[in-house]
């Protein structure tokens, strides 16, 4: 399966000023797979640690961190040659051994040409942590998310659909009503599989969505595994509860997080770190309140408020025990809102676009505000064709911004300043588009 991540890497290894890469991301993202399959392609040689599989190699990192007298001990457990500028050195699940990370520093400062990425599914974790000496200014960071709906589509194959929306996106023109029916039942297929390359490889082989649905919940088992092993003994019990709330949070109308829901008389005191834990783990994605939408969006941040989405919408699917026909179907579910929202989050958190909502006295609510230089533009979801909205008429009648942005299943579009984009058609909205759209 093509990820765009391909991408970061190709120019990462032609880069002149290259510093060593450290690519974040939840677990089972397809980290690993990646990045051995680009050092396969890619070089001569490749040497590879996995800290968790092989605890020994730790024991490596414990003395100089020196390149010199580093690499010929990972040639030692390896059984590989390394030679300069033709083997790629690729520390997996590099969190679990801090002093690596801080030896990415000196892989940077030495002389030598090196290739070297380490990557971690907890990386976040021990970044947030930060109880060693973090290599800042040495290293160039990724973050690998999920499948979105383009690298979705490739995969099965379906590229000429792909371009025709590439082509309305930028001609603002529609397209033909056929293939906006046929975009729209793949978006569909894409809410109930989501962007887990083991569910996405098993639909794709098997046309099962029982296939998948198997190994997204193996998935989330995982996930659980990995709160109860990896969080703070203080954290698990609580972070274990937030993660199971995902659901009833986004089924409500007002889906800012509850922390009452969680159990009767919790707060940010004594859940908060438990959030933190799973945002920094890659489990979710937090969307921050803003007291006012103006530039810079972080500035204007109301900490106490936000939404919390799951990473993946097909995982919020199996997690919630949605019936996938409610989805295929397109039967009206008050719960379609919500996965429609964690759609979205999802497919702008993977494109780098900071999440925030705006709020006004719980009289009108714009699901997301996105910063563009010096622009403000408001962004409405709506799971259906039913586009009216008295939130997006506020907000245009008090901030007239030059653009707003309504999501919904009707075709493209643009009419007085309001920009019609189809659900499937989020995945293009970028930096880079953001300035021609």
């Amino acid at each position: 399966m093509y990820r765009k991540i391909e991408g970061t890497l190709s120019f990462w290894k032609r880069d002149k000023n290259r510093k060593p890469l450290l690519i974040n991301g939840a677990r089972q993202t397809g980290k690993t797979y990646i990045i051995r399959e680009f050092g396969l392609r890619e070089f001569d040689s490749m040497i590879f640690v996995d800290f968790e599989k092989e605890p020994k190699a730790k024991t490596i990192f414990d003395g100089s961190l020196d390149p010199r007298n580093l690499i010929p001990q990972l040639e030692m457990l390896t059984g590989v040659r390394h030679a300069e500028g033709r083997t790629l050195i690729f520390l997996d699940e590099i969190q679990s051994c801090p002093r690596a990370i801080t030896s990415l520093k000196y892989f940077c400062d030495d002389p030598g040409d090196y290739h070297v990425i380490g990557a971690g599914s907890l990386l976040g974790v021990a970044i947030e942590r930060n109880s060693f000496s973090f290599p800042v200014g040495k290293i160039r960071t990724a973050r690998l998310y999920p499948l979105d709906f383009e690298e979705f589509m490739l995969a099965s194959g379906k590229d000429m659909l792909l371009e025709e929306c590439r082509k309305a996106f930028s001609s603002r023109l529609s397209v033909p009503s056929f293939m906006h029916e046929e975009l729209l039942s793949a978006y569909r297929d894409y809410l109930v599989i989501g962007g887990m390359p083991k569910a996405v490889m098993a639909f794709i082989e098997s046309g099962s969505y029982a296939a998948a649905g198997e190994e997204q919940s193996q998935i989330l088992s995982d996930y659980r595994s990995d709160i109860a092993k990896y969080a703070d003994d203080s954290e698990k019990r609580s972070a274990q509860r937030a993660f199971d709330t995902i659901p009833a949070q986004l089924a409500k109308d007002n889906r800012k997080f509850q922390y009452n829901m969680i159990r009767k008389g919790a707060t940010s005191a004594l859940f908060g770190k438990s959030l933190e834990w799973l945002s920094a783990a890659g489990l979710t994605l937090r969307c921050g309140r803003l007291t006012a939408p103006e530039i810079p969006l972080k500035a204007y941040e109301d900490i106490s408020a936000f939404k919390l989405y799951l990473l993946d919408p097909g995982l919020l699917v199996a997690m919630a025990g949605l019936p996938k026909e409610i989805i295929l179907n397109q039967i009206g579910e008050r719960f379609i809102g919500g996965l429609t929202e964690n759609y979205v989050a999802s497919s702008l958190a993977a494109n780098g676009i900071p999440l925030f909502y705006w709020e006004s006295s719980g009289q009108a609510e714009i699901d997301f505000i996105i910063q563009r230089e010096t622009d403000i533009i408001p962004v409405e979801v709506k799971a259906s064709s039913h586009v009216r909205s008295r939130s997006l008429s506020v907000y245009r009648d008090r901030f007239d911004p030059k653009l707003s942005i309504r999501i919904s299943t009707r075709n493209f579009g643009l009419e007085d300043g309001m920009r019609s984009l189809p659900l499937y058609a989020v995945w293009l909205l970028n930096a880079e588009s953001l300035q021609t759209i």
